[in-house]
């Protein structure tokens, strides 16, 4: 089983919400097996938080740790 996209990704402190654009790239960090996720959130920014640092908090909803 592949990875599976998250359908929303919560900030840290659990404010915003931002949705996953579809575009996944590796992280670049040395020995990091995450993920980079593109998520654009309600301002219009687009961060890409690596896999490895969120956790899934319910179905499809993961949180940024």
């Amino acid at each position: 089983m592949g990875f599976q996209l998250p359908r929303v990704v919560v900030s840290r402190d659990g404010s915003e919400r931002g949705v996953p654009t579809g575009r996944v790239y590796p992280c670049r960090l040395e020995g990091c097996p995450g993920l980079r996720v593109a998520v654009k959130w309600p301002d219009g920014k687009v961060t890409y938080p690596c896999s490895a640092g969120m956790k899934e908090v319910e179905n499809g909803v993961w949180k940024i740790i």
